[in-house]
Formats: structure tokens, sequence, C-alpha cells
């Protein structure tokens, strides 16, 4: 065998699992920020030209 056996899995799947979560929550975190700042821009942009 190539020396994976069930005692061996039982700790390295959950502590992919956890790495493999906290990438993907980065990645939407990243998303969501890019998202609110340019709707935050937009708002930004749309009250200065109305103040004009």
């Amino acid at each position: 065998m190539l020396g994976f056996d069930k005692y061996s899995m039982m700790s390295f799947v959950p502590s992919v699992a956890i790495v493999v979560v906290c990438v993907a929550l980065v990645v939407v975190g990243v998303r969501f920020l890019k998202k609110n700042i340019a709707a935050d821009a937009e708002k930004a942009e749309a009250a200065q030209s109305a103040g004009k």
C-alpha cells in the first residue's frame, strides 16, 4: 500500500477540510469586499456629482 490507512486518514481529512474551508472563505470575502467597494465608489461619485 501507499501508507494510507484508516487511522492516518482520520486526522488528515479534517485538517485538509479546514484548510479548504479557510481558503474558500478568503475567496468569498475578497469577492464580497470588491463588490461593496465598487458599490460605495459609485455612491460616492453620484453624491459628489449631485453636490456640484
